[in-house]
């Protein structure tokens, strides 16, 4: 028989739509490579890891391959870095769903740097918890671990939205489904939308399962993700747990997923490759026959939408099992001054939640020290020189921070618009909050949580420890300290700007403040009375008033056959077109380039496409931004005709152009 040659065909994590071809060392031992390998294959002057897709044979003397030089793979990764059964078919799902090269999704399956090893670690200051095993569930709560166990028992793929007001148990089910697939010898995922949710949850996962569960999330170093990824992939865990990144975990038969918190945008990535991992998760769980529990008390109004039209099944979980829920307050903000943004009603609240010796929430979503620097003569505020938005003061340290490109810069001694020679900072925001608060309450003791308090490693869990653990008295920060957090102790929670996102250009806007206030005011009386303050300029907004009764159905009545008058989501699909370059007229053209051709080619019955406009943000980071939607259901053909146009175009224009499906905003 002839010498041959063996050729691998590897998705590279590029953009570009190929495989390249590659020749497998001779010397490599058995067993040959075969699809779904990790592998390391040069590309120009530098190593990536690919993703073999197919394996052929050619003349053993074989140099060339389409007129290019065939290069040798570097090396093979181990068997426990192999991408193959559900995780292979979620990644082709993802492919052709999300109109992305193969290539582009490889990272998302592999740790980096795969293969590193992990160095030893000291232990985390450990979570308070009061983990109780032997919690009587409510007949609700009972019956939608009675769904999970009919999916078990059949291997057959199924979705639960759990829509449980906040503090009705729903992690108890959660922990329930976990145990009756772990019964069955399969293995669980539970999905959190970010990581500073991990701290708690974790605590309350390892005591019920103990050394078989293990946390993966982009906090950790490559090896103790690598670490995690093998010991997944050797049947050594059962359970993984952590934000978007634990779903590609290589867990054996997997029997259930856990989509906490569901509604949170933080599932959808916003940068390449652009996925939404509640759907991923979905297609994970299908492929793999296991049941999904997707939980929250504000749902997405798309998971509504399944729901009510049957591709879901729905519980509620209406009360409670500990406590009520909060009485909630609406403090007027029209008629008079607040005190460095308190009103009276607040600073009485929380003059007497510290006197019995309770713990307080204040939520504010805006960090910094003030939103702007305005010149006192003009009144224009300093503004980034990269993006169309005005510079945030902050005091440690201090400085001008754009918020959205990183620029940083110190205050002007004069105005660069008319040069005046003094400013006053305009607005407020939580590092202003926390020192007018230790003037306020000189005795008290006030952490902040907010992306200024936490880039450091670990930062989030001292924080939260140290709350949860009674260590202060007033946790104030942004949306962080809204999203799940179980803290006994609070009995207030104030909320300063109750209105702040209701006029934002998105179709969302009132969905996402209801989601906010609705979550923060949940932090409250979790064991006894809770009290929580929307302080707004808006008090008779539906909105507002929704989330002041905790009426999630009311607001989605309202809400939902207005979107479906619009043509929005979730009554239709929808797909954003973005394009960015420096130059406005190069991005205007391209932009009504790209309208014509998808006017001209893309509109079967059921697509409308809109714009194109420039975007909510005109410009970020020296670029300006336009955009273009579709809105109806598009084929995978027709999301990849979109794609190939758009790379044609960038090539031609050198303007980026994205494309986003199910965008989660429009900014």
């Amino acid at each position: 028989m002839a010498a041959v040659a063996t050729l691998a065909e590897v998705a590279l994590p590029v953009p570009l739509d190929q495989t390249f071809t590659y020749r497998v060392p001779d010397d490599w031992p058995a067993p040959p490579v075969r699809p779904g390998d990790l592998v390391s294959a040069p590309l120009g002057r530098r190593n990536v890891t690919g993703l073999v897709v197919g394996v052929r044979e050619a003349a053993a003397d074989v140099t060339e391959v389409d007129g290019h030089r065939l290069r040798p793979l570097r090396a093979r990764f181990p068997a426990a870095y192999r991408v193959e059964g559900d995780r292979r078919r979620l990644l082709d799902w993802m492919a052709g769903y999300y109109a992305l090269p193969p290539g582009e999704l490889v990272p998302l399956f592999h740790p980096p740097a795969p293969g590193t090893k992990a160095r030893p670690r000291r232990a985390a200051a450990a979570y308070p918890i009061a983990d109780a095993v032997d919690v009587q569930l409510t007949p609700d709560q009972e019956r939608a671990v009675a769904w999970a166990v009919e999916r078990l028992e059949a291997r057959g793929f199924g979705a639960l939205l759990l829509r449980g007001v906040t503090g009705s148990g729903k992690t108890e089910v959660y922990l329930r489904v976990i145990a009756e697939a772990l019964a069955r010898g399969r293995s669980a995922l539970y999905l959190l939308p970010e990581i500073a949710l991990t701290p708690q949850t974790e605590a309350r996962v390892a005591a019920r399962f103990g050394d078989r569960v293990a946390t993966v999330h982009s906090g950790l170093s490559a090896g103790e993700r690598c670490r995690v990824h093998e010991a997944a992939a050797a049947g050594e865990l059962s359970v993984v747990l952590g934000p978007r990144s634990a779903l590609f975990t290589p867990l054996r038969d997997l029997g259930a997923v856990i989509v906490d918190e569901e509604h949170d945008a933080s599932y959808k990535q916003e940068e390449k490759p652009r996925y939404h991992a509640r759907h991923a998760a979905l297609v994970r769980a299908r492929e793999a026959g296991a049941c999904v529990v997707l939980g929250s008390a504000t749902p997405d109004l798309e998971s509504v939408r399944n729901a009510i039209d049957g591709r879901y099944r729905e519980i509620l979980l209406a009360d409670r099992p500990v406590g009520e829920m909060p009485t909630v307050e609406i403090v007027d903000m029209r008629g008079g001054p607040a005190s460095d943004g308190f009103s009276d009603a607040l600073l009485t609240r929380l003059e007497a939640s510290l006197t019995r010796g309770r713990q307080a929430i204040l939520y504010y979503n805006r960090r910094g020290f003030a939103r702007v620097l305005q010149c006192t003569a003009c009144g224009v505020p300093v503004a980034c020189p990269h993006c169309d938005i005005a510079l945030t003061v902050h005091l440690r340290p201090r400085q001008l921070l754009c918020h959205y490109c990183g620029f940083a810069r110190r205050e002007p001694d004069t105005c660069p618009e008319c040069g005046g020679p003094s400013f006053l900072p305009g607005g407020s925001g939580t590092e202003r909050l926390e020192l007018a608060l230790a003037a306020h309450f000189p005795d008290a003791r006030v952490l902040r949580l907010d992306q200024d308090t936490t880039r450091a490693r670990g930062s989030q869990r001292r924080i939260l420890t140290e709350f949860a653990g009674r260590g202060a008295d007033i946790l104030v920060g942004t949306q962080m300290v809204a999203k799940g957090h179980h803290f006994v102790g609070v009995d207030l929670v104030g909320v300063l700007a109750a209105d702040d996102g209701l006029t934002l250009p998105d179709f969302r806007a009132h969905e996402r403040a209801f989601q906010l206030l609705t979550q923060v005011a949940g932090r409250a009386g979790r064991e006894s009375p809770g009290v929580v303050l929307f302080q707004t300029w808006q008090p008779d907004h539906p909105v507002i008033q929704a989330a002041s009764r905790h009426d999630f159905a009311a607001f989605a009545a309202a809400e939902l056959p207005q979107r479906e008058a619009a043509g929005y989501p979730p009554s239709r699909r929808m797909l954003r077109v973005g394009l960015a370059a420096r130059r406005p007229a190069d991005v205007q053209e391209a932009a009504h380039r790209f309208a014509g051709l998808m006017r001209a080619h893309l509109l079967p019955p059921g697509l409308e496409v809109l714009g194109p406009a420039p975007a909510v943000f005109a410009r970020l980071q020296n670029r300006v931004r336009w955009q273009l939607l579709v809105k109806g259901t598009m084929s995978n053909g027709q999301r990849a005709w979109l794609a190939d146009r758009g790379r044609r175009l960038a090539a031609e224009t050198g303007v980026d152009v994205t494309l986003d499906v199910d965008p989660v905003g429009l900014y």
